[in-house]
């Protein structure tokens, strides 16, 4: 629950100015783009001009959020002075990428949900209980009374929805429920939402799952189970970056794994590293060791390093994690 004085300052920058920027982090998930869309969608609805921004642009896969012709690749240039900037679902200013950090400019307000926030902006409205940034700006707007759409409530869903994969990952609260319930009370469609959200993919992520799944190890007595993507795999089967995400989710349908993670070639010595645990592990704490960071249960990095040296120097650590833990 934010202060009211907090409260107080973003209304009051809501009602002071005319014109937003809205950036979201690299890799864009549900979250990412649903928590930015839905709120360029209620500043809109209150007379704002808005702008919003991801690096990458706009996934295919999420074209069926409702104002999602909003969004645009992050520009080289940065707006002017008079242009608020929000960030959402980023834990620091590295986030929304190189032409963000270009722009040499601090952002205004700050929503997210992940515990190691830096608290970078000028106003932050930081919820680590949350499920997502989604629940974390729904949640402003209501206490500001500010009208939601249909179509910002939509987006506001997709983004629960996804980063909680359909209401299965903690943290899972009681108000978690009754937030989508409001959500679909203002006209987000669940059934319509989650058939967009979770089948709705082109055949050639079907490729690459099957290259994931087909090379995924199992090691430490099947506690750890991991995947390697290369640029290779990609181009063999027809697919983008973006079509990667949630494959972790499949490993951790063996019930002997304890930790699963995936090392993504970036480049030649750059390397991405992606985690997930049962509750019992803190795989930030292993992010954390590369300069990453996330939640207990969901974590990442990136590595100076090649797939190889990654690879060995990311199974010590989870093998000092797991050696800690028992």
């Amino acid at each position: 629950m934010q202060p009211k004085e907090d409260l107080a300052a973003i209304k009051a920058l809501f009602e002071e100015n005319g014109s937003f920027v809205i950036l979201s982090h690299c890799r864009p998930d549900g979250d990412a783009y649903g928590s930015a869309i839905g709120l360029a969608l209620v500043l809109k609805g209150i007379g704002k001009k808005v702008e919003v921004y991801v690096e990458e642009g706009l996934q295919e896969h999420f074209q069926f959020l409702p104002g999602s012709s909003l969004l645009k690749p992050t520009p080289k240039e940065a707006p002017g002075p008079s242009t608020k900037i929000i960030l959402v679902d980023c834990s620091n200013e590295r986030r929304p990428g190189l032409y963000f950090e270009s722009w040499h400019r601090k952002a205004d307000l700050n929503f997210d949900h992940h515990i190691d926030n830096t608290r970078f902006a000028s106003l932050n409205v930081v919820e680590p209980q949350a499920s997502s940034t989604s629940e974390v700006i729904f949640k402003c707007i209501e206490r500001l009374s500010l009208p939601c759409s249909k179509e910002a409530a939509s987006n506001f869903y997709v983004g629960l929805l996804t980063d909680t994969n359909g209401f299965c990952f903690r943290p899972l609260l009681p108000e978690t429920f009754e937030l989508a319930a409001k959500l679909v009370r203002l006209g987000a469609d669940p059934e319509e939402l989650s058939i967009r959200s979770f089948r709705n993919y082109p055949l050639s992520r079907f490729f690459l799952l099957r290259e994931v799944l087909n090379q995924t190890q199992f090691v430490e007595n099947a506690q750890v189970a991991y995947y390697i993507l290369t640029q290779d795999m990609y181009q063999r089967t027809g697919s983008s970056p973006g079509e990667s995400e949630n494959f972790l989710y499949y490993l951790q349908m063996v019930d002997s794994v304890a930790v699963a993670f995936m090392l993504e070639e970036l480049s030649p010595m750059l390397t991405r590293l992606s985690l997930r645990s049962s509750k019992q592990f803190d795989v930030r704490t292993v992010a954390s060791k590369f300069g990453g960071g996330g939640h207990k249960q969901a974590a990442g990095a990136r590595l100076k390093l090649g797939l190889q040296e990654a690879l060995k120097a990311v199974l010590s650590e989870i093998q000092a994690l797991l050696n800690s833990t028992f």
